[in-house]
Protein backbone atom coordinates (compact mmCIF):
# COMPACT_ATOMS: atom_id res chain seq x y z
CA UNK A 1 0.00 0.00 0.00
CA UNK A 2 1.34 3.43 -0.94
CA UNK A 3 1.85 6.21 1.61
CA UNK A 4 -0.89 8.28 -0.07
CA UNK A 5 -3.41 5.42 0.24
CA UNK A 6 -2.50 4.93 3.91
CA UNK A 7 -3.10 8.62 4.62
CA UNK A 8 -6.42 8.55 2.74
CA UNK A 9 -7.50 5.51 4.73
CA UNK A 10 -6.60 7.14 8.03
CA UNK A 11 -8.48 10.33 7.09
CA UNK A 12 -11.56 8.33 6.14
CA UNK A 13 -11.42 6.44 9.44
CA UNK A 14 -11.04 9.67 11.42
CA UNK A 15 -14.00 11.23 9.59
CA UNK A 16 -16.17 8.17 10.30
CA UNK A 17 -15.24 8.20 14.00
CA UNK A 18 -15.97 11.93 14.15
CA UNK A 19 -19.46 11.43 12.66
CA UNK A 20 -20.19 8.57 15.04
CA UNK A 21 -19.04 10.66 18.01
CA UNK A 22 -21.29 13.56 17.02
CA UNK A 23 -24.24 11.20 16.55
CA UNK A 24 -23.63 9.62 19.95
CA UNK A 25 -23.41 13.03 21.60
CA UNK A 26 -26.65 14.09 19.90
CA UNK A 27 -28.42 10.96 21.14
CA UNK A 28 -27.06 11.41 24.65
CA UNK A 29 -28.22 15.04 24.65
CA UNK A 30 -31.83 14.18 23.77
CA UNK A 31 -34.19 14.81 26.70
CA UNK A 32 -35.90 11.76 28.20
CA UNK A 33 -39.32 11.55 29.83
CA UNK A 34 -39.23 10.02 33.31
CA UNK A 35 -42.98 9.92 33.99
CA UNK A 36 -46.34 11.18 32.75
CA UNK A 37 -49.18 11.86 35.19
CA UNK A 38 -52.81 12.83 34.75
CA UNK A 39 -53.37 15.63 37.26
CA UNK A 40 -57.14 15.85 36.79
CA UNK A 41 -59.20 18.60 35.13
CA UNK A 42 -57.75 17.67 31.72
CA UNK A 43 -54.17 18.48 32.80
CA UNK A 44 -51.14 16.29 32.06
CA UNK A 45 -47.70 16.61 33.65
CA UNK A 46 -44.62 15.22 31.91
CA UNK A 47 -41.53 14.99 34.10
CA UNK A 48 -38.07 14.69 32.55
CA UNK A 49 -34.88 12.92 33.59
CA UNK A 50 -32.56 15.75 34.52
CA UNK A 51 -32.89 19.41 33.64
CA UNK A 52 -34.20 20.66 30.31
CA UNK A 53 -34.51 23.98 28.48
CA UNK A 54 -37.54 25.09 26.45
CA UNK A 55 -38.10 27.72 23.77
CA UNK A 56 -41.70 28.42 22.76
CA UNK A 57 -42.72 24.81 23.53
CA UNK A 58 -45.79 23.48 21.74
CA UNK A 59 -47.75 20.29 22.41
CA UNK A 60 -49.60 18.08 19.93
CA UNK A 61 -51.95 15.34 21.17
CA UNK A 62 -53.63 12.52 19.25
CA UNK A 63 -55.53 9.38 20.22
CA UNK A 64 -54.90 5.91 18.81
CA UNK A 65 -57.23 6.58 15.87
CA UNK A 66 -55.21 9.64 14.86
CA UNK A 67 -57.75 12.22 16.03
CA UNK A 68 -56.08 15.50 17.02
CA UNK A 69 -56.82 17.38 20.26
CA UNK A 70 -56.24 21.00 21.18
CA UNK A 71 -53.47 21.29 23.78
CA UNK A 72 -51.91 24.27 25.52
CA UNK A 73 -48.97 24.67 27.91
CA UNK A 74 -50.09 25.61 31.44
CA UNK A 75 -46.81 25.57 33.35
CA UNK A 76 -43.18 24.65 32.75
CA UNK A 77 -39.90 24.65 34.65
CA UNK A 78 -36.46 23.06 34.52
CA UNK A 79 -37.59 19.44 34.86
CA UNK A 80 -41.28 19.20 33.90
CA UNK A 81 -44.09 20.66 31.83
CA UNK A 82 -47.85 20.70 32.43
CA UNK A 83 -50.32 21.02 29.57
CA UNK A 84 -54.10 20.93 29.28
CA UNK A 85 -56.00 19.02 26.61
CA UNK A 86 -59.59 19.65 25.58
CA UNK A 87 -61.95 16.74 25.02
CA UNK A 88 -60.12 13.95 26.85
CA UNK A 89 -62.17 10.87 27.69
CA UNK A 90 -61.73 8.14 30.29
CA UNK A 91 -60.62 4.68 29.22
CA UNK A 92 -58.60 5.96 26.25
CA UNK A 93 -54.93 6.05 25.27
CA UNK A 94 -53.24 9.18 23.93
CA UNK A 95 -49.92 10.15 22.38
CA UNK A 96 -48.22 13.54 22.56
CA UNK A 97 -45.29 15.46 21.09
CA UNK A 98 -43.55 18.40 22.75
CA UNK A 99 -41.46 20.58 20.44
CA UNK A 100 -39.00 23.33 21.37
CA UNK A 101 -37.19 21.37 24.07
CA UNK A 102 -33.61 20.30 24.69
CA UNK A 103 -31.52 18.77 27.43
CA UNK A 104 -29.84 21.50 29.51
CA UNK A 105 -26.60 22.52 27.79
CA UNK A 106 -27.46 20.83 24.46
CA UNK A 107 -27.02 22.75 21.21
CA UNK A 108 -30.29 22.07 19.38
CA UNK A 109 -33.95 22.08 20.36
CA UNK A 110 -35.82 18.92 19.47
CA UNK A 111 -39.15 17.10 19.84
CA UNK A 112 -39.99 14.66 22.63
CA UNK A 113 -42.70 12.01 22.34
CA UNK A 114 -44.73 10.33 25.06
CA UNK A 115 -48.06 8.71 25.84
CA UNK A 116 -50.66 8.61 28.59
CA UNK A 117 -53.98 7.03 29.46
CA UNK A 118 -57.01 8.38 31.28
CA UNK A 119 -58.19 5.53 33.48
CA UNK A 120 -61.78 4.37 33.24
CA UNK A 121 -63.97 4.91 36.31
CA UNK A 122 -63.28 1.47 37.83
CA UNK A 123 -59.83 0.91 36.29
CA UNK A 124 -56.70 0.60 38.44
CA UNK A 125 -53.77 2.16 36.61
CA UNK A 126 -50.15 2.47 37.77
CA UNK A 127 -48.98 5.89 36.69
CA UNK A 128 -45.48 6.23 38.08
CA UNK A 129 -42.91 3.76 39.43
CA UNK A 130 -39.94 4.97 41.47
CA UNK A 131 -36.95 2.94 42.66
CA UNK A 132 -34.96 4.28 45.62
CA UNK A 133 -31.54 2.64 45.16
CA UNK A 134 -30.20 3.74 48.52
CA UNK A 135 -33.11 2.39 50.59
CA UNK A 136 -33.95 -0.40 48.10
CA UNK A 137 -37.61 0.53 47.90
CA UNK A 138 -40.03 0.61 44.97
CA UNK A 139 -43.08 2.87 45.05
CA UNK A 140 -46.03 2.37 42.71
CA UNK A 141 -48.25 5.42 42.31
CA UNK A 142 -51.80 5.07 40.97
CA UNK A 143 -54.01 7.35 38.92
CA UNK A 144 -56.93 8.16 41.19
CA UNK A 145 -57.71 6.84 44.66
CA UNK A 146 -57.62 3.12 45.48
CA UNK A 147 -58.42 0.77 48.36
CA UNK A 148 -56.93 -2.54 49.43
CA UNK A 149 -57.89 -6.09 50.46
CA UNK A 150 -55.28 -8.82 51.04
CA UNK A 151 -52.72 -6.90 48.99
CA UNK A 152 -49.81 -8.71 47.39
CA UNK A 153 -46.94 -7.35 45.27
CA UNK A 154 -44.33 -9.27 43.28
CA UNK A 155 -41.45 -7.93 41.18
CA UNK A 156 -39.65 -10.57 39.15
CA UNK A 157 -36.43 -10.55 37.17
CA UNK A 158 -35.80 -12.31 33.85
CA UNK A 159 -35.21 -15.60 35.70
CA UNK A 160 -38.52 -15.42 37.53
CA UNK A 161 -37.04 -14.62 40.93
CA UNK A 162 -39.24 -12.47 43.15
CA UNK A 163 -37.32 -9.38 44.33
CA UNK A 164 -39.92 -8.15 46.84
CA UNK A 165 -39.15 -8.62 50.54
CA UNK A 166 -42.33 -7.11 51.97
CA UNK A 167 -44.97 -4.43 51.58
CA UNK A 168 -43.80 -1.48 53.67
CA UNK A 169 -46.74 0.86 53.26
CA UNK A 170 -49.93 1.24 51.26
CA UNK A 171 -52.39 4.11 51.16
CA UNK A 172 -55.07 5.66 48.97
CA UNK A 173 -52.83 6.40 45.98
CA UNK A 174 -49.67 4.28 46.21
CA UNK A 175 -47.95 1.20 47.60
CA UNK A 176 -44.33 0.95 48.74
CA UNK A 177 -42.34 -2.29 48.92
CA UNK A 178 -38.84 -3.15 50.11
CA UNK A 179 -36.83 -5.14 47.56
CA UNK A 180 -33.57 -6.88 46.96
CA UNK A 181 -31.00 -4.91 44.97
CA UNK A 182 -32.28 -4.15 41.45
CA UNK A 183 -30.00 -3.65 38.45
CA UNK A 184 -30.38 -0.25 36.72
CA UNK A 185 -31.55 -0.57 33.11
CA UNK A 186 -32.68 -4.17 33.57
CA UNK A 187 -36.33 -5.05 32.89
CA UNK A 188 -38.50 -6.29 35.75
CA UNK A 189 -42.14 -7.42 35.66
CA UNK A 190 -44.55 -6.63 38.47
CA UNK A 191 -47.95 -7.83 39.67
CA UNK A 192 -50.10 -6.05 42.25
CA UNK A 193 -53.21 -7.85 43.50
CA UNK A 194 -55.95 -7.01 45.97
CA UNK A 195 -56.41 -3.42 44.83
CA UNK A 196 -59.62 -1.67 43.75
CA UNK A 197 -60.44 1.78 42.43
CA UNK A 198 -62.19 3.83 45.09
CA UNK A 199 -65.93 3.50 44.58
CA UNK A 200 -65.61 0.10 42.88
CA UNK A 201 -66.42 -3.20 44.57
CA UNK A 202 -64.18 -5.23 42.26
CA UNK A 203 -60.61 -5.91 43.39
CA UNK A 204 -58.15 -6.31 40.58
CA UNK A 205 -54.65 -7.49 39.64
CA UNK A 206 -52.43 -4.97 37.91
CA UNK A 207 -49.49 -6.14 35.76
CA UNK A 208 -46.69 -4.37 33.97
CA UNK A 209 -42.94 -3.89 33.67
CA UNK A 210 -40.34 -1.22 34.40
CA UNK A 211 -36.62 -0.50 34.37
CA UNK A 212 -35.08 1.02 37.53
Amino acid sequence: MTKRKKISGLLAMMLTLSILSVSALGAAASPKIDSVEYKGKKKIEAEFKGHVEMKDPAVKVTDTSGKKYTASVVKRDEDDITFSVAGLKTGKNYRFEISGIRKAGAEKYTTVKGKFRIAAKTEVLTEHIDYDREDREVTFEFQGKVRWKKAKVTIKDSKGRNMVKKIKEKDSDEVEVSVKKLTPGKKYTYKISGVARKGSKKYRTVKGSFKP
